[in-house]
C-alpha cells in the first residue's frame, strides 16, 4: 500500500505572483542562478520527498547508521508517516483492528523484524494465539496479519525515537533539478504559504507513493458529463454514504475489482446487509471471470469464482528467496512480464470471506459477472445505468443499479504526478518497461540527464515498480529498499555500514526506545 503524493504546486505564491526561480525548462540549476532568482537556499546532506513509509524507511535506516537528524530533511505535506496510508485504509473499509495484507516480521518501524507484531500482540493481550498462528501458518492456520492500529502505533513510536518531526520541512515539492556543482535542488512550497525556497542537497530520495487514485476512464467521463458524484464512487475516496443508504433501504450495488479492497468492500456490504435485514443485491463485475475449476492453472496464483488467491501481493520467495535472485538476473522486459503475471489483482484466501460469499450466493443476493464497462449514464429510475460488454455476448448487458463502487486500485502512471512527469521530461529520470522509474540495484534513479557525479537520486516504493525488487511497495520491500540505498550511501561516506556489532547495538537502543 502507498505513501502521500508530494507533487508540484502550480498555484501562485504569496502576493499572487508566480513562484520565482531559474528557468523551469533548464535541466540543471547553478548556485548562481538560484541566488539571482532571489530564492532562499537551505542545505541538507540528505533530502527525501513524500513523507510516507518509503521515505520513513530510508530516514530510519540512516538514523540507525549514525546520520544526525539535523543533516536530514523530509519534504512532506503530512506530519505522520502513516497519515495518508491510514486515510486510504479507512476509506477502503479496513477498520483499525482488521487484518492487513502483511506478515508479523514485516515492520517498517523495526528493520530487524524482531520482535514481530505477533509477539507484541501476544504480550499485550496475554494470549499465545498470535504466536500459534505464526508457528503453524499457512498449514494449520491462516497467515498472521497485523492490524492498522498495530502498524500506526509502531510507526509513531519509532518516529518519536528517531526525531522524525524535527526533520520535517512541511510543504509540497514543486520541482527537482540537478545542481551543476553536484547534487540536487528541490524547490519547496511551504505549507504556511510563505515564499518558496530551495533545499540544496548532495543526495535526494523520492518516496511519493502512487501518483494518484486510479479513476477509471468511464467513471471520469460520467462525472464530467453529468456532474454526479453520489452514485458512482471510487473505493479509495470517502463513500460512507453508500453504506448508510443501503442500511436504510433495499438496493442494488455493482462492485468492480478483484483485489484486496474489493474483498473488504464486499465484506462490509454483506455484514451491513445481515445486520440491517435489507434486501441488498450485490453484482460483482470481474474483468475476466475464469470459468475453469478452482485451483492453480499455470505459474500464476490459484483461482476460484473469478478471484485470484495469493497470501501476499507477491510470493514470499520474491522478497528473500529464489525468485528474488531470478528476478535480479532478468532483463527489464522479463521482469515486467513476471511482475505482471505474479503481481496482478489478487486477494488473500481468508475463510471468513469465502464463507460469506458462499452464503450470499446461496441466498441469491450475490452474483458474479464477467466483462468490461463500456458506458455509464444516469438511470431513468435512480442511480446509474451501466452497459457491460460480456465476452462472447451478442450485445451490451444493461444494468440499472443504485450504486457503483469501483475498486480497480491506484494509478501507477508516473504522469499522473506532475513532479514525476517533470522529472522524466527534464531527463533526470528514465522509465522502465513496467512504467516505473528506471532504478538500479541500489534504487539509484537512472536517466539521460543524470551524469556520473558526487550526488545520487534514489526512488523506492510504488514509483520504482518493475525494478530489481518485486515487493518494493510492501512493508518488507520498503525496508529492503532502504537498506540497499543506505548500503550505497555508506560506500559514499554518508553513513556507517551496518555490521553485526553496529546492528546489535542499534537493536538494543530500539528495544529500549533510546535515540540512535
Amino acid at each position: 500500500m502507498p505513501g502521500p503524493t508530494a507533487g508540484p504546486v502550480t498555484g501562485p505564491a504569496r502576493g499572487g505572483a508566480s513562484a520565482p526561480g531559474p528557468p523551469r525548462a533548464a535541466s540543471a540549476w547553478s548556485d548562481e542562478s538560484v541566488a539571482a532568482a532571489g530564492l532562499r537556499a537551505e542545505d541538507a546532506d540528505f533530502v527525501t520527498v513524500g513523507g510516507g513509509l518509503a521515505g520513513f524507511a530510508v530516514v530510519d535506516a540512516l538514523r540507525i547508521r549514525g546520520v544526525a537528524a539535523a543533516r536530514i530533511r523530509v519534504v512532506s505535506p503530512q506530519r505522520r508517516p502513516f497519515e495518508n496510508l491510514g486515510r486510504l485504509i479507512r476509506t477502503s473499509q479496513i477498520r483499525d483492528d482488521d487484518p492487513l495484507r502483511s506478515d508479523s516480521g514485516a515492520r517498517a518501524d523495526n528493520v530487524w523484524g524482531f520482535p514481530g507484531y505477533a509477539l507484541h500482540e501476544a504480550i499485550g493481550r496475554r494470549t499465545l494465539r498470535p504466536l500459534w498462528k505464526v508457528l503453524t501458518e499457512p498449514v494449520g492456520a491462516e497467515f498472521y496479519n497485523p492490524s492498522p492500529r498495530q502498524v500506526a502505533r509502531g510507526l509513531d513510536r519509532e518516529a518519536d525515537r528517531i526525531g522524525w518531526y524535527s526533520m520535517l520541512a512541511p510543504g509540497q515539492a514543486m520541482l527537482i533539478r540537478r545542481r551543476t556543482e553536484g547534487g540536487f535542488f528541490c524547490l519547496v512550497h511551504p505549507a504556511d504559504h510563505s515564499p518558496p525556497y530551495v533545499l540544496r542537497t548532495r543526495h535526494l530520495h523520492l518516496g511519493t507513493g502512487y501518483p494518484a487514485l486510479g479513476y477509471a476512464p468511464e467513471l471520469i467521463g460520467y462525472r464530467l458529463r453529468h456532474g454526479e458524484y453520489f452514485s458512482a464512487v471510487n473505493a479509495y475516496e470517502p463513500h460512507e454514504h453508500v453504506y448508510q443508504v443501503l442500511r436504510r433501504r433495499a438496493g442494488t450495488v455493482l462492485l468492480r475489482g478483484a483485489g484486496i479492497t474489493a474483498s473488504r468492500v464486499l465484506q462490509r456490504l454483506i455484514e451491513d446487509r445481515d445486520r440491517s435485514g435489507r434486501d441488498v443485491r450485490i453484482l460483482h463485475l470481474f474483468r475476466d471471470l475464469d470459468a475453469r475449476p478452482p485451483g492453480r492453472h499455470g505459474p500464476g496464483p490459484a483461482t476460484e469464482h473469478g478471484w485470484r488467491y495469493q497470501a501476499f501481493s507477491f510470493p514470499k520467495s520474491a522478497a528473500s528467496g529464489q525468485q528474488r535472485e531470478e528476478l535480479a538476473a532478468m532483463s527489464a522486459a522479463e521482469r515486467s512480464a513476471w511482475i505482471s503475471t505474479m503481481g496482478g489483482a489478487t486477494t488473500a484466501r481468508r475463510r471468513l470471506w469465502r464463507r460469506q460469499l458462499d452464503r450470499a450466493r446461496s441466498a441469491g443476493c450475490y452474483r458474479a459477472l464477467g466483462g468490461e464497462i463500456t458506458l455509464l449514464e444516469p438511470s431513468p429510475r435512480q442511480g446509474v445505468r451501466v452497459l457491460v460488454a460480456e465476452p462472447g455476448g451478442d450485445g451490451p448487458l444493461r444494468l440499472d443499479v443504485d450504486f457503483l463502487i469501483d475498486c480497480t486500485g491506484m494509478s501507477p502512471r508516473l504522469r499522473d504526478n506532475p513532479l514525476l512527469a517533470d522529472l522524466v521530461d527534464s531527463g533526470c529520470a528514465g522509465v522502465n518497461a513496467a512504467g516505473g522509474l528506471d532504478v538500479g540495484p541500489h534504487f539509484e534513479v537512472r536517466g539521460p540527464g543524470l551524469a556520473d557525479g558526487p550526488g545520487r537520486l534514489y526512488a523506492s516504493g510504488a514509483i520504482a515498480r518493475g525494478g530489481h525488487l518485486a515487493t518494493v511497495d510492501s512493508f518488507a520491500g520498503l525496508v529492503d529498499a532502504a537498506q540497499l540505498i543506505c548500503d550505497d550511501l555508506a560506500a559514499r561516506g554518508v553513513c556507517t555500514p551496518l555490521g553485526p556489532a553496529c546492528s546489535a547495538a542499534a537493536w538494543v537502543k530500539w528495544l529500549a526506545h533510546r535515540a540512535p
